[in-house]
């Protein structure tokens, strides 16, 4: 397999995995929990939240990742870049998508200081 075979593969996979991040943590978010129907009846839904949030989440986990790739095979292709310049976008991609997952996470599930856990060990809710 060519070295361009690779790094279009890695783009590709880079822009899906962010993607699919990006859609299991905004759909798994107590923000979205109350925007989507935890209503009675329907009653406090705001569907605003899928035609706003959500193209927005995707567009944003689309586009972070693959530019993260891209921006490193492009520092990495000088001359005297490293070999493995494949393998370093590869980790830079995975670091900046676990960043960018945790934004998206502290931004959908704001700080609520009535629901402070002051003992047993900490939980997320992301259900991992």
């Amino acid at each position: 397999m060519e070295q361009r075979d690779v790094t279009g593969y890695g783009g590709c996979a880079a822009a899906l995995s962010g993607v699919v991040t990006a859609l299991y943590v905004w759909g798994s978010s107590r923000r979205t929990r109350v925007h989507a129907g935890a209503g009675f009846e329907g009653q406090g839904r705001d569907l605003s939240a899928l035609f706003t949030d959500l193209p927005l989440v995707l567009l944003a986990g689309l586009l972070i990742p693959t530019a993260a790739w891209l921006l490193t095979l492009r520092l990495l292709s000088r001359p005297g870049a490293p070999p493995v310049r494949v393998a370093l976008a590869a980790v830079c991609t995975a670091g900046v998508l676990v960043m960018s997952a945790w934004a998206l996470h502290s931004w959908a599930n704001p700080h609520d200081p009535d629901h402070i856990r002051l003992s047993g060990p900490a939980a997320s809710d992301l259900g991992l």
